[in-house]
């Protein structure tokens, strides 16, 4: 069985929209797919660019953000570079689309709204949150780095099971 489809080099995990129904502050509002373990044949040109660049981002530790690599991550890093989503020729909304769509493992995950926010922003600048007392949070890189290191922790205990089960269901193959 291949390793690298129950412990994948890392994840490209998409901020959904939040949920109109949650659970005390916690919704199903994001998606993990491992981008290494995709074939390029499965997705368009553009989303297959998405993925390569997710892949890049989880094995290059000094320059991204570590195994769970937002979304946002690449814009952000596409930023630095002076770059964006337009001038690669990409839809990036339509990449979201293609890759939520995908006939491939994707294992949908639980957050806190203050996470997913996070989760979502490319902002040069970072998040800042409201809070209904008045107060303001401005998110600093070690929060964004921390809800990183969760979401990967999360992800390193849940996706071996959730693969192991589709092995064992026979929805997908080990090679």
């Amino acid at each position: 069985m291949s390793n690298t489809l129950l412990y994948p080099d890392g994840w490209l995990v998409l901020g959904l929209p939040w949920p109109e129904q949650t659970r005390d502050g916690w919704g199903e509002c994001a998606l993990a797919i491992a981008p290494q373990t995709i074939p390029r044949n499965l997705v368009g040109k553009e989303a297959g660019t998405a993925l390569d660049l997710a892949t890049g981002l989880a094995r290059d530790r000094a320059d991204g953000p570590g195994k769970a690599v937002f979304f946002s991550d690449i814009t952000l890093w596409l930023d630095r570079h002076g770059k964006d989503w337009r001038a690669l020729g990409i839809d990036y909304e339509a990449v979201i689309d293609e890759l939520v769509g995908a006939q491939v493992p994707q294992l949908y995950m639980t957050l806190m709204q203050k996470a997913h926010a996070i989760l979502c922003d490319a902002s040069r600048e970072g998040l800042r949150l409201h809070y209904s007392n008045g107060e303001v949070e401005h998110v600093t890189p070690q929060v964004r780095a921390d809800v990183h290191a969760a979401i990967t922790t999360s992800l390193e205990g849940d996706w071996p099971a959730y693969i192991q089960d589709l092995i064992d269901r026979g929805a997908i193959r080990a090679r």
